[in-house]
C-alpha cells in the first residue's frame, strides 16, 4: 500500500470484490466461508498497517515536529477563522519549515512554515504539487475548469496565453473604467442612504443604514463584467440582477455550507452530487444558469469575429477577446475561463472592500487620516485620475495591503504530491497533503513580529531622503512569501495587480466621499464562508456623506 493511498477507497474495493466473488464463483458454503474470513482478515491488516504500522514506523514524516493526535478534517474546515489553528501551531511548535499533522485515517498533512517551504512548493518544485482531485471536482461546478483549477501542461498553457491580458500596461488602462463605476457606486450608495435612514434621523440628515458587502459585490461585478467578458451587468442600478444574486445565493456565508463543504471534500463527486440536499440543487441551478450566461456571450462574440464586425481592437479590449484572438480555446474552456475570472474576479475584491470598511470602523483615527489624503491629491469623487494619482498614496496603499494580509478571500488552500519530492530539505513521498494557509502565513511572527495580528498601516510606508513618504511593497518583511494572498511563482493569481487597483479605487471612492461605523458598535464578527471568507452577520455600517468631496 503507497503513502497516499485512500483507506476508505482499499476497504471499499476489497468489500465489492468479495463480494463479485462470491456471487460468480464461491457457490459452495464452506469455501465462501473461508474466502470472506480471508477477506475480512485482508481488510484489517490493510487497516493496521494504515493505521498504525505505516504512520508510526514507516512514515519518512514521522521525525517532523508535529501536532499531537489526529487531526478531522472538519475540524481544520470549520476552524474560525479558518487558519486559526495552523497560526496556534506555528506560534507554539518550533520547527524549521514543516509542521506535520495527520487525520482520523492516518493521512499525512504538511503545513509550511518559513521561506524554504513556501518558495519550495509554490516556485522551486511547484509542478510536484497539484490541488487534490475531490477539490478540484467541486470547485469546478462553481469555477469551471479555468485557469484556477488547471494543471501540469493544461495550466501553463492556458497562463501562457492569458498572461498579456494581465500586464501593467492593460491593467493600468483599466483604471478609468474602475473609477467610472466606483463613482456609479457612490451615488447609488447615496441614495440607499437617504431611503434607509438611521433610527432618530431625518433623511434629510443623510444618515443611513447600509450592508457593505451586498454593495462591494455588485460594484466588482460591474468591474469584471465589462473587463473580462465585454459584458456590463449594471448591477448598481439594479438591486435584482440574476448574476448577483446567483453568486449571493452560491457563496453567502452559512454554516450548512461548510458542512457541504466538507462533504464534497471527503466524498467523490458522483456521491456527492447524489445526496438528498437542497444545496446539491441550488449549485446545480445557478451554476447552469452561470454557465448558460457565458454560453452566450461566447455565441456572441463568435458571431462578430466571423461576420467581421469587431476589429481587432475591439477584442483586445476584453480577457475574452484577446483569448479569442489567441485561438488557443475551444469554446467550453473559453466557458471555464469566463466562469473562473466571473466568480474569482469580483468575489475576492468585494470581500476585501467590506474588511477594509470594518477595519477603518475600528480604527475611526486612520479613517480621517486616510479621507485627508485622498482629498488632498483627488478634488472630488468625479475628477479623472490616473493610476499614479492613487498608487502614489502611501496611507491608501498601506491601508489596502494590511487588509490583503490580515483577511485574505482565500485563507487556506490545499496540495497534494503528485510524486516525491522535497520541501525545505525533507524527503516528501507521493499523495502527501500540503496546506498553504494564507491566514497564519500574513500573520506569523516569523515574518511580521509579535504585532503581526495588528492592523498596521504604517508597514507598508517609508520616508524618502527628501523626507517624504511613500509606499513600499514588502511591509517590513524580509521577504515576499511573507504574504501569500495570492499565492506566488507560477502558480500565483494572475489577477493579483487587477485586485489591487480595484482595491484601490474603491476604498478612495468610498472613505473619501462617506464617513462610516458599525450600526451596532458591540457587534462581534465572525469569519466565514465555504469559498471565500465574508462577515457571517454581513457589513453592517451607519454612514453619512462628508461634505466637500
Amino acid at each position: 500500500m503507497a503513502a497516499g493511498d485512500s483507506l476508505p477507497a482499499l476497504l471499499a474495493f476489497t468489500l465489492v470484490e468479495a463480494y463479485l466473488l462470491q456471487r460468480t464463483v464461491f457457490a459452495d458454503e464452506t469455501f465462501r466461508t473461508v474466502v470472506l474470513g480471508a477477506v475480512a482478515v485482508n481488510v484489517l491488516l490493510k487497516g493496521v498497517y494504515s493505521l498504525v504500522i505505516w504512520p508510526f514506523f514507516l512514515n519518512p514524516l514521522r521525525h517532523l515536529p508535529k501536532v499531537s493526535g489526529p487531526m478531522s478534517h472538519s475540524k481544520i474546515i470549520f476552524d474560525s477563522p479558518r487558519g486559526r489553528m495552523p497560526l496556534y501551531w506555528m506560534k507554539t511548535i518550533p520547527n524549521e519549515g514543516l509542521i506535520h499533522l495527520r487525520d482520523m485515517i492516518g493521512q499525512s498533512y504538511l503545513i509550511a512554515t518559513n521561506h524554504q517551504a513556501l518558495l519550495d512548493i509554490m516556485s522551486t518544485n511547484t509542478y510536484d504539487f497539484e490541488k487534490p482531485w475531490r477539490a478540484r471536482n467541486f470547485l469546478a461546478r462553481i469555477l469551471g475548469f479555468g485557469l484556477i483549477l488547471s494543471e501540469g501542461a493544461a495550466h501553463k498553457k492556458q497562463r501562457k496565453a492569458l498572461t498579456p491580458a494581465f500586464n501593467i500596461k492593460n491593467i493600468r488602462a483599466m483604471y478609468s473604467l474602475m473609477w467610472d463605476k466606483t463613482n456609479q457606486l457612490l451615488v447609488e450608495m447615496e441614495k440607499e442612504l437617504t431611503g434607509n435612514p438611521m433610527e432618530g434621523t431625518s433623511p434629510e440628515e443623510g444618515v443611513g443604514k447600509l450592508e457593505m458587502g451586498v454593495w462591494g459585490s455588485r460594484l466588482t461585478l460591474d468591474i469584471i463584467g465589462p473587463a473580462a467578458m465585454g459584458r456590463d451587468f449594471r448591477s448598481l442600478q439594479n438591486s435584482d440582477n440574476p448574476v448577483a444574486e446567483s453568486f449571493l445565493r452560491i457563496l453567502e456565508p452559512t454554516t450548512e455550507k461548510m458542512a457541504f463543504l466538507a462533504m464534497n471534500f471527503t466524498l467523490p463527486q458522483w456521491i456527492a452530487q447524489r445526496v438528498p440536499w437542497r444545496l446539491n440543487q441550488v449549485i446545480a441551478n445557478e451554476t447552469g444558469f452561470l454557465r448558460n450566461l457565458c454560453n452566450d456571450i461566447v455565441r456572441e462574440k463568435r458571431e462578430m469575429l466571423a461576420a467581421s464586425r469587431a476589429s481587432a481592437k475591439d477584442l483586445e479590449a476584453d480577457i475574452l477577446g484577446t483569448m479569442m484572438l489567441g485561438g488557443d480555446f475551444s469554446d467550453t474552456e473559453l466557458v471555464d475561463q469566463m466562469l473562473t475570472f466571473l466568480a474569482a474576479g469580483h468575489e475576492t475584491t468585494a470581500a476585501a472592500l467590506t474588511w477594509a470598511c470594518y477595519l477603518l470602523t475600528l480604527h475611526p483615527e486612520i479613517q480621517t487620516r486616510l479621507r485627508t489624503e485622498i482629498r488632498t491629491k483627488i478634488p472630488s469623487a468625479t475628477h479623472p485620475i490616473t493610476h499614479a494619482d492613487l498608487e502614489s498614496l502611501p496611507l491608501l496603499n498601506g491601508v489596502c495591503q494590511e487588509v490583503l494580509r490580515l483577511y485574505p478571500t482565500v485563507p487556506a488552500t490545499i496540495r497534494e504530491s503528485i510524486r516525491d519530492t522535497t520541501v525545505a530539505g525533507k524527503h516528501v513521498p507521493r499523495g502527501t497533503r500540503i496546506i498553504l494557509c494564507p491566514y497564519a502565513i500574513n500573520r506569523a511572527p516569523i515574518f511580521w513580529g509579535e504585532n503581526g495580528d495588528e492592523f498596521a498601516p504604517e508597514r507598508w510606508i517609508d520616508t524618502d531622503k527628501a523626507g517624504n513618504q511613500v509606499p513600499n511593497n514588502n511591509g517590513g518583511a524580509s521577504t515576499n512569501f511573507a504574504q501569500i494572498t495570492f499565492l506566488h511563482g507560477q502558480r500565483a493569481c494572475i489577477g493579483k495587480d487587477f485586485a489591487r487597483a480595484e482595491l484601490r479605487c474603491a476604498v478612495a471612492g468610498v472613505v473619501g466621499r462617506f464617513a462610516f461605523e458599525m450600526q451596532d458598535p458591540k457587534q462581534e464578527i465572525h469569519i466565514a464562508g465555504a469559498v471565500t471568507t465574508k462577515p457571517v452577520e454581513g457589513m453592517n455600517l451607519k454612514m453619512w456623506r462628508v461634505e466637500g468631496w
